[in-house]
């Protein structure tokens, strides 16, 4: 199986709205604010910044070819030392696909594109996300993560090195 992550160009911002759906469609089992607009749509508020702000980064998931999802990294916080805190700010899998690894190796390239520490959050009532992410995160930092509150999200923080 190949896993490789795409970086979304602005001319391919639709096809990442539509996958966007999805994903909101998802855990909008869990989210009581997420509601559909008159259109039928949920909205992403912060599309449009992953192509204005330089701080954000869009990537497809694909796998032998094929778009299977969506990695959305963006930049939490700048240090003095201009160390950087990148935040997973969305990451989704298409249903059929999960449980295959693609997940696995599709976050662990997130985390080597983007060194330094990480926070990855979950939905505190999504079980299945919780579950995925800390074993992910366990594995890859061989348990060198701090479990910490995000809002009133659970997250972990850890270091990630470059490949």
């Amino acid at each position: 199986m190949n896993v490789e992550l795409q970086r979304v160009s602005y001319e391919e911002k639709g096809i990442l709205r539509n996958l966007l759906e999805f994903y909101l469609y998802e855990i909008s089992a869990y989210l009581d604010s997420l509601e559909l607009n008159p259109y039928g749509q949920f909205e992403y508020r912060m599309l449009d910044h992953y192509w204005t702000d330089g701080t954000r980064h869009p990537f497809f998931i694909r796998s032998s070819g094929k778009i299977v999802g969506l990695v959305l990294v963006r930049e939490w916080e700048r240090a003095p030392d201009q160390s950087i805190t990148w935040l997973m700010a969305e990451f989704f899998i298409l249903r059929k696909y999960q449980k295959l690894g693609i997940g696995r190796a599709a976050a662990i390239q997130a985390f080597e594109l983007f060194p330094g520490r990480w926070i990855v959050s979950q939905i505190e009532s999504n079980a299945a996300s919780r579950s995925f992410w800390h074993k992910i995160i366990s594995e890859y930092t061989n348990g060198a993560f701090q479990s910490i509150q995000l809002g009133n999200q659970p997250a972990q923080q850890f270091e990630a090195k470059a490949k």
